[in-house]
């Protein structure tokens, strides 16, 4: 027997390689009178073979290409082989007439595509040389064999996709029978299967087993055992193929169903979660589905869960008693997926509700929701990434009907309807990332006319608390997509507020925290705050409207008590950018200097701190600067204009004007005391500017302007009275003696030395100031010129169109010398204002 085993597989082997080319060239000639398609393959790739196709022959293309149907527009790729086999009986070799069996594909690519009009790139051969071949080539077909082939299809006229990797696919008959019996098993990973715009299978593992009665173009399921994802149909019913599905009518029953394979049908970016969880009780599935060329798909099913329940494995909690009643219902006039008698328990939490979903394109929804939740246990079953701990209870009730879409866009629609409450207690939440914690220990939320109305909600976080009385709005629209902007509209009051606690993002190390207000976060609050502190800064009693949209925060005619004064101003600050840009106008009213340095830093300088100042300030100021989102001053970007009062102010060990000692004594200078100090500063380009400014003070009065820059780099110019160098001199100095003896007309001793301070302000440049005499001089002969006019004017009515006002001001014409050294001032005899005298006639 082994002999003769042997003896026929080498007769075989022998008739192989004797026929080979002659077979070849004559199945290759006939393949090319039928089809009509390009094929593009290497005759060495081309080759009779026996061994692997035992006890058949076969002819074994490698590498193959053929093209797009010649009839079909584009002139694409249709099939791409790395070995497709065609298969015949050995005996065909003697008589020469060869009649193909089998066919393998192994290792393809196939696209098949159908034109709007229903033209397929698939049709490559042609039906007018019968379908069976010619009398030398012809195929009665019993089995076809596929082995990790890729198949898409596009059908622009159904408007149907299919991409899908068969791993193996079998299908057995007598083909060329008008009727036979087919048999068909196989696994596949379907990538996507879409009709329309509706996705009915995505990413899914499928498995099939099935028997078909087949009559001309009609298929009848005699059976039919398909499982998706694990999860198994059981079908009949019959379908049409011509050269496309023409019909089909279908009927199925889950079998062997479970939650979890059922639930893994669902999307893949929810597979991960899926998977984390068990099921165990009845879950029910039937329906039909109906196809006819040329009209929609329609599908209908019935499907439910009986007394179910779902464990999450990671922390062993499970929700018990899940029951409902589902159907979907997709046809050419509706398509809708309704769910009844929802209801599940979650140890104290029990749920209940209804929703139905009508127009997959447009989904219109009705939900309607009743809950009663302890948070810990429910965050115990579905973890929230975001969340390192949630406790508290919710209480709700909610009914929401209306378009998705205007849901999202338009939150005001009439035609949305919504109502609900809901009753928040002791609601405590930790986020990861942040050591901030949230607390709400009351609150009721009422959904009313698509509006959520909020009464007395408690939010405390971190030390702050707030009471928020309001509404938002667009809820709707945030609840369905929070990328949606979350509108608030809402009066706040707190008894303290952290800002730190709000205003800075996720991150535990402060030295990581930066600005994070949220894109979608729409603000219109009043408030009305006891007590507020960021970083040393505090402030009590503020009122006012805080406005936000867009990361651009505005307050409005905002009041509040600061450093032992008041406080008005209007702020507009954008953190839209990468940086946060302020512009503000604010009255100040009596604020304590020395606190307001201390508790806004000494505002980022060390030249001036609150250890050397005391003093009462009321200003008006316009500021604009900008800041990093760590709260890092750009130097460069602050703007100031002011107008400053100071009363009862105090200069305390301010080093630079230590740098007077040679002309007043240095102990006067450690402590200046004044009673009024009123100017105009301004900030530019690092520089602060500060114009003419009488000082008048316990240790000198003087007249102060110029510059200081930010590198402190100073620009002093300094006017003081001689009487009063003179009196509080400290010894004798031949170069100041010399500069001080100028002759002037100054019959009340009331002339003035002129000093410039340039340079760094710890070490700075002290000299006389010729240039600040010059323009003295300058400014006494304009007011004299002034003073002479308004003389001619009064007396003589010249001039009387000339609108300027002058003061009343005349000067003795008198020389005299002023010598400083041994002379002094008398003592006990301080200058005195000047006396107004009578006019004298002579001019």
């Amino acid at each position: 027997m082994v002999v003769s085993i042997i003896a026929i597989v080498g007769i075989s082997v022998s008739l192989v390689f004797i026929y080979e080319e002659e077979v070849v060239n004559l199945i290759i000639k006939e393949l090319n009178k039928h089809l009509k398609t390009e094929v593009r393959i290497d005759p060495k790739n081309i080759d009779l073979t026996i061994i692997k196709s035992f006890p058949d022959c076969a002819l074994e293309f490698k590498e193959l290409t053929a093209m797009d149907a010649k009839e079909f527009k584009s002139d694409d790729t249709l099939l791409y082989a790395k070995r497709l086999s065609l298969a015949f009986n050995i005996k065909d070799l003697f008589n020469k007439n060869y009649t193909i069996k089998k066919i393998e594909l192994e290792n393809a690519q196939c696209h098949l595509k159908v034109d709007k009009k229903g033209n397929a790139n698939y049709f490559v051969w042609k039906s007018d040389s019968g379908s069976t071949g010619s009398d030398s080539l012809k195929f009665a077909l019993e089995k076809i064999s596929l082995k990790n082939v890729d198949v898409s299809l596009k059908d622009s006229k159904h408007k149907i996709k299919l991409n899908t990797s068969v791993k193996e696919l079998n299908f057995k008959g007598k083909f060329i029978e008008d009727n036979y019996t087919l048999i068909s098993d196989g696994s596949a990973y379907v990538n996507l299967f879409q009709v329309e715009k509706i996705k009915y299978v995505q990413n899914k593992n499928v498995k099939f087993d099935i028997e078909f009665d087949v009559s001309g173009s009609t298929y009848t399921i005699r059976k039919s055992e398909t499982s998706i994802n694990y999860t198994q149909l059981v079908s009949n019913g019959a379908f049409v193929i011509k050269d496309s599905l023409q019909s089909l009518d279908i009927n199925f029953n889950g079998k062997n169903l479970d939650i979890a394979s059922t639930l893994s049908l669902l999307p893949e970016k929810f597979q991960n979660q899926i998977h984390d969880y068990e099921s165990e009780g009845e879950f029910y599935a039937s329906g039909e589905c109906h196809y006819k060329n040329g009209q929609p798909f329609i599908l209908k099913s019935d499907f439910g869960i009986k007394k179910a329940t779902i464990t999450y494995k990671e922390k062993n909690t499970t929700l018990t008693n899940v029951n409902l009643l589902g159907n979907i219902t997709v046809n050419e006039n509706r398509s809708n997926l309704t769910l009844k008698n929802i209801s599940a328990n979650l140890n104290n939490n029990n749920f209940t509700g209804d929703m139905e979903l009508t127009n997959f394109k447009d989904p219109y929804l009705k939900l309607k929701l009743a809950a009663n939740t302890k948070l810990e246990e429910l965050i115990a079953f579905y973890p929230i990434d975001t969340l390192e701990n949630l406790s508290g209870s919710i209480n709700m009730n909610a009914e929401i009907e209306g378009l998705i879409s205007e849901m999202k866009t338009n939150a005001y629609s009439p035609s949305i309807k919504a109502s609900g409450n809901a009753v928040i207690t002791d609601l405590k939440a930790t986020f990861k990332q942040t050591d901030k914690h949230i607390n709400i220990p009351e609150g009721k939320l009422e959904l009313n006319n698509r509006h959520l109305n909020v009464y007395g909600l408690q939010l405390i976080r971190g030390n702050s608390d707030v009471m928020l009385v309001g509404e938002l709005p667009n809820f709707l629209s945030y609840l369905f997509d929070p990328k949606e902007p979350l509108t608030i509209v809402a009066h706040v009051t707190s008894d303290k507020i952290e800002l730190e606690d709000f205003l800075f993002g996720a991150g535990k190390s402060s030295e990581n925290a930066s600005i994070n207000i949220p894109n979608n976060l729409d603000f219109n609050v009043s408030v009305d705050v006891a007590h507020l502190t960021f970083g040393k800064f505090v402030a009590d009693n503020i009122k006012g409207n805080m406005l936000l949209k867009n990361q651009k925060v505005a307050l409005k005619d905002l009041s509040l008590n600061v450093t032992d004064g008041e406080v008005k101003l209007n702020i507009f600050a954008d953190a839209s950018g990468d940086n946060l840009k302020v512009s503000a106008d604010c009255d100040l009213n009596k604020l304590n200097i020395q606190k307001l340095f201390s508790q806004l830093n000494n505002f980022g300088q060390a030249t001036i701190k609150d250890d050397n100042l005391k003093g009462f300030v009321t200003a008006n100021i316009d500021f604009s600067g900008t800041w990093d989102k760590k709260l890092k001053v750009d130097l460069n970007s602050i703007n100031l204009t002011s107008s400053i009062l100071i009363e009862r102010g105090e200069l305390i060990g301010f080093k630079p004007l230590e740098s007077l000692a040679k002309y007043i004594d240095v102990n006067e200078l450690k402590h200046i005391k004044f009673s009024t100090l009123q100017s105009a500063v301004e900030i530019k380009n690092r520089v602060i500017t500060i114009p003419r400014t009488s000082i008048k003070s316990n240790a000198i009065n003087m007249e102060l302007w110029g510059t200081h820059g930010f590198d402190n780099v100073i620009d002093y110019h300094i006017q003081l009275l001689l009487s009063e160098i003179i009196a509080k001199r400290p010894k004798k100095n031949k170069d100041f003696d010399e500069e001080l003896s100028l002759v002037e007309n100054d019959p009340e001793n009331r002339r003035s030395v002129f000093i410039v301070m340039t340079g760094p302000i710890d070490n700075p440049t002290i000299k006389y100031d010729r240039k600040g005499a010059k323009e003295k001089i300058k400014q006494d002969i304009k007011q004299e010129k002034q003073n002479l006019k308004q003389l001619l004017k009064e007396e003589f009515g010249f001039f009387k169109k000339d609108s300027i006002k002058v003061k009343e001001t005349q000067k003795a014409n008198q020389n005299f010398q002023i010598q400083v050294g041994e002379e002094k001032p008398k003592a006990n005899k301080p200058l005195q204002p000047k006396k107004k005298e009578e006019e004298d006639d002579d001019f």
